[in-house]
């Protein structure tokens, strides 16, 4: 099926750019679990390697699905026969650390933590963070407009990317590299391609926006009695702590229990049947190193927090953190799973879940729920399981979850894209005008629809 594109693709840029399906096999499995079938991999050297293959792709019709990382949870790496997988692994160069503009120029294939590494080797900090750092890649992440655990300060992935270097599927250099926080000359087109999933072209340089090293941080783990208090806390801890506020984490009580069931030593704080909060400051280094313990003293007076736990060092921070992110607690304890990524109004997260844990238990008396998420960016993840039929009745626990994220005035993904596990929901609280746009920019840019078909938005034309 592919041999005549291999053929033309190996002639222009080499044999060794290509993996044959019968190496390929077993290497591509998503984080789901998910083992996606054995066809060739792509992997270019550089921008014009990778411009000559899509050319020839465009020539021979042959599809494509950009990979990075395989860290994905909404299947946007799901094969449909025809695609060839493109890796930019091989496209892993950190190009340049500029102290002085703190700007970082990095190819799309650069891992999260290497970056994180040389821009604290530089005094400086990448401030976009998550659970998989150590494999999500910088393209990964802008074509998701990846959030993680400091968005609700830093902001998401679109707010850290100065410029960008694209493939369009026609095999097109588009050049729109930046380096300055302010450039409104015409239209900034780089934001098209930052939420793409690589559907309008792919991601191959890009200049991302680097901040100072804050080196003095504080975190607490905090219990309340019920939501309702999460929301007065979070406007006390802003309040006190102003723009240091970096994280505000909330879980249920059933996310601790799971987290924590199995681990040695002290825990934090008590398994209850209360809120937890985790939340955490950065500053630099002349903010007073008690500012935070005053402001968590404060909690206590106003008599808002049940109990609270302080990180005295590095060690007890990470194992507060590790708490939060053991997703893999979370898949032993509920598998088989379907995991949500919403997006909701804090004001109406309360009303969301217990209306939702009526909707699912009331059809499904034994289902069992994972609630959790970045609060502070509106941002929450419900991991649900009903039993052994969990993926037998997929679209109708989706339905209920999507339905009453619409209703609230949610947005049915927060942080992990569209894919193909939610296009059945895409359209919901979209406008056919706001659709019918997408479509006509996607066929602008990619007419032969090569380029992650089916995926985002569904089919075009």
């Amino acid at each position: 099926m592919w041999n005549s594109v291999c053929e033309a693709i190996s002639a222009q840029i080499g044999d060794d750019r290509i993996v044959k399906p019968e190496d390929a096999e077993g290497r591509l499995i998503s984080v789901t679990g998910e083992a996606m079938p054995a066809v060739p991999i792509l992997r270019p050297r550089n921008t014009e390697e990778l411009a000559k293959a899509l050319e020839i792709c465009t020539a021979h019709k042959t599809p494509v699905i950009p990979m990075g990382g395989s860290t994905g949870l909404v299947g946007g790496l799901r094969h449909t026969g025809k695609e060839l997988y493109l890796s930019l692994e091989l496209m892993n160069r950190i190009e340049s650390i500029d102290p002085v503009n703190r700007v970082a120029t990095v190819q799309a294939g650069v891992v999260l933590q290497n970056l994180h590494q040389a821009a604290e080797d530089a005094g400086l900090l990448f401030p976009v963070d998550l659970g998989a750092r150590g494999s999500a890649t910088i393209g990964g992440l802008i074509s998701t407009n990846a959030g993680g655990e400091k968005a609700f300060r830093f902001g998401m992935m679109r707010d850290q990317v100065l410029g960008l270097e694209v493939v369009t599927a026609s095999g097109q250099i588009l050049d729109l590299s930046n380096s300055m926080i302010k450039n409104n000359a015409g239209y900034d087109l780089k934001h098209l391609f930052i939420g793409a999933e690589g559907t309008l072209g792919i991601v191959t340089r890009v200049q991302l926006r680097l901040r100072p090293q804050l080196p003095n941080v504080n975190t607490a783990f905090a219990l309340i009695s019920d939501f309702s208090a999460a929301l007065e806390l979070r406007s006390k801890v802003e309040t006190a702590l102003g723009n240091d506020l970096t994280a505000f984490e909330v879980m249920w009580p059933e996310v601790y229990e799971m987290t924590t069931r199995h681990r040695s030593g002290r825990l934090p704080l008590p398994v209850a049947d209360g809120i937890y909060l985790l939340f955490e400051s950065e500053a630099g280094t002349a903010r007073d190193p008690e500012a935070f313990e005053t402001a968590m003293a404060a909690l206590y007076e106003d008599g808002l927090v049940e109990d609270m736990a302080i990180a005295v060092s590095e060690a007890d921070r990470r194992d507060m953190w590790s708490i939060r992110n053991d997703i893999d607690a979370i898949i032993r304890n509920l598998s088989p799973f379907l995991a949500f990524d919403v997006s909701l109004p804090v004001s109406k997260m309360e009303l969301f879940v217990q209306d939702l844990e009526t909707a699912l238990t009331t059809r499904w008396p034994k289902t069992r729920f994972a609630r959790f998420g970045h609060m502070g960016d509106n941002n929450l993840h419900v991991v649900v399981s009903i039993g052994q039929d969990t993926l037998h009745y997929k679209n109708d626990i989706s339905s209920i979850v999507y339905d009453r994220v619409t209703m609230m005035n949610g947005c049915i993904s927060a942080e992990h894209g569209i894919g193909m596990d939610k296009l059945p929901w895409f359209e919901l609280g979209k406008t056919s005008s706001a659709i019918a746009l997408m479509h006509t920019i996607r066929t602008a840019l990619d007419p032969n629809n090569i380029l992650n078909p089916g995926k985002t938005i569904g089919a075009v034309g």
